[in-house]
């Protein structure tokens, strides 16, 4: 915070003193104007300017045009205010002596008008600049005084002025001593004006900064505020607040209702869209009926969660594996024997086929479990995609023996960096692209599409074939274990892909396009 000291602006710069300075002008305007209008109209008092109507009416007007066009050069802030006051100040001084005179004198009352300049040089003059205006003005009485002893006007009364004069130098300090005190406490609540607004301003740089998602809605279920963290999470960048929750997020909006209901199923983990990752919700409601949601990102959880799943698999595996994998090596032995004695048998050799061909299906199965088990904790590396991309194609397509063309690489973003276990990476990408060309069309070329591009804090790998594409019944089990639409498949590949996506906060989903084609997208986080 900084100090009173510092907060004090000059009277030349301080706009207070204009707006005050205005409102003085504006009842000259209006005090001249009535001292004009009752003497011209012939309005009660009768002895505005009964002793030297002449006199009167010359200054009377010339006080009304001086009113008007110091009223415009205070509106447009001609020169500084220190001066604009000085002026202001004595013409008013010089005026209603001269009204007062005009008008017989100190003992009309009109005397009680100059404390009005008083206390406004007092209010708004620094120091000893109020005390000259006290001192003016007393002078003038005083000057009145004596000119009309030495004109034989009657009797003057000296005392009356003395009181006056008084008056004004106690009026002028009072005025003075409020001003500073006015000062201070308007100094004092710009100050904390000036706090309250920069805390507003750190807090909401905060909240936007936040990993978790903060978002306020009203009493209809309007958003009213929601940070950058909860845009993304609910995939809603681009709409600014105001809109309905439920029409935008509406799983969302219906567990803040069933909250509301005090349900017990309310804030269940979720997915906004299929491309988003799954938060966890939690609400309060303010005193105002507001209610603010926190919406956080339950990668990190899920990442830990997997690793101690893959543990206990582990431990289960390698428990059991030996187990079935000898009485399964005899099943397969005996086969093989009875396959070579009985070879002239055809029924016996196609029975011998199946019971080789399942007891081979069984031990990929627990290879590929096993494979898990052994899986080493993911140890992300930084490195650029589009390189790894590159060598990674190369890698396939010499594997599968394809031609150059028979996969499209589109890189949307160059020198794209994430934090990923490279091997498990490898793994990932290969199941996914071993999948794409197994359903891929041969009419057309290329038979495969990976794209790549950035997306805010997040860069998506897409693998697309040309392919049918997933059916719709199928979509609801694609990545549950033992569940595969592939002749011969374990059903774990697409598990274990997105587990090991899971366990290096990626996550692995299948979608669709604007034109219904359906890919798999890998989500790798941008920051790490």
């Amino acid at each position: 915070m900084s100090s009173s000291l510092d907060s004090y602006k000059p009277y030349y710069q301080d706009p207070a003193t204009w707006r005050a300075l205005t409102v003085f002008a504006s009842y000259r305007l209006f005090l001249a104007t009535v001292l004009f209008l009752v003497f011209y109209l012939r309005l009660p008092p009768e002895f505005l300017g009964e002793a030297d109507p002449r006199l009167y009416s010359v200054v009377s007007l010339s006080y009304l045009l001086s009113a008007f066009l110091l009223l415009v050069l205070t509106l447009n802030h001609w020169r500084d205010v220190q001066t604009q006051i000085r002026i202001q100040a004595v013409i008013d001084i010089i005026a209603l002596i001269v009204i007062i005179h005009a008008s017989g004198g100190l003992h009309t009352g009109l005397g009680s008008l100059m404390l009005v300049v008083v206390v406004a040089g007092g209010a708004l003059m620094p120091g000893r600049l109020a005390a000259f205006i006290a001192a003016l003005a007393t002078l003038a009485v005083l000057l009145e005084v004596s000119y009309s002893q030495i004109a034989g006007d009657g009797v003057t009364k000296y005392s009356q002025a003395g009181i006056l004069g008084a008056t004004f130098f106690v009026t002028a300090w009072l005025a003075q001593w409020l001003s500073k005190k006015l000062q201070s406490s308007q100094v004092l609540a710009e100050e904390r004006a000036r706090d309250v607004e920069n805390l507003a301003v750190l807090n909401q740089h905060i909240i936007s900064q936040m990993h978790t998602g903060v978002l306020a809605l009203d009493t209809y279920g309007n958003v009213t505020m929601l940070n950058t963290s909860a845009r993304q999470l609910l995939g809603i960048a681009d709409i600014e607040p105001g809109f309905n929750l439920r029409e935008y997020v509406p799983e969302l909006g219906e567990q803040v209702w069933l909250w509301q209901q005090q349900s017990p199923n309310a804030f269940l983990p979720f997915q906004a869209r299929a491309d988003l990752p799954e938060i966890q919700v939690s609400a309060t409601q303010l005193d105002s009926g507001e209610i603010l949601i926190y919406i956080e990102n339950t990668s990190a959880l899920a990442q830990q969660a997997q690793q101690l799943k893959l543990a206990s698999l582990g431990r289960l595996t390698a428990s059991i594996a030996h187990e079935i994998r000898n009485p399964l090596g005899a099943i397969s032995h005996a086969g093989e024997l009875l396959a070579e004695q009985y070879a002239a048998d055809h029924m016996m050799t196609k029975l011998t086929a199946i019971i080789l061909k399942h007891t081979q299906r069984v031990n990929n199965i627990i290879e590929t479990i096993l494979q898990m088990s052994r899986k080493k904790t993911a140890e992300p590396a930084v490195f650029v995609l589009n390189d790894w991309l590159e060598k990674f194609i190369h890698e396939f397509t010499e594997t599968k023996q394809l031609d150059d063309d028979d996969i499209a690489l589109d890189m949307k973003a160059a020198n794209l960096q994430i934090a990923m276990d490279p091997e498990q990476l490898h793994q990932v990408v290969w199941n996914l692209m071993d999948n794409a060309w197994f359903h891929a069309k041969r009419e057309e070329k290329p038979y495969i599409h990976i794209r790549l591009e950035q997306n805010a804090k997040q860069v998506f790998l897409d693998i697309i074939d040309n392919g049918p594409g997933v059916p719709e019944a199928v979509q609801a089990h694609l990545f549950e274990p033992f569940h595969s639409a592939r002749q011969g498949g374990t059903g774990l590949g697409l598990y274990l892909a997105r587990e090991l996506c899971q366990a290096n906060r990626a996550r692995l989903n299948y979608l669709h396009d604007t034109s219904n084609t359906g890919f798999f997208r890998i989500s790798l986080p941008g920051e790490w």
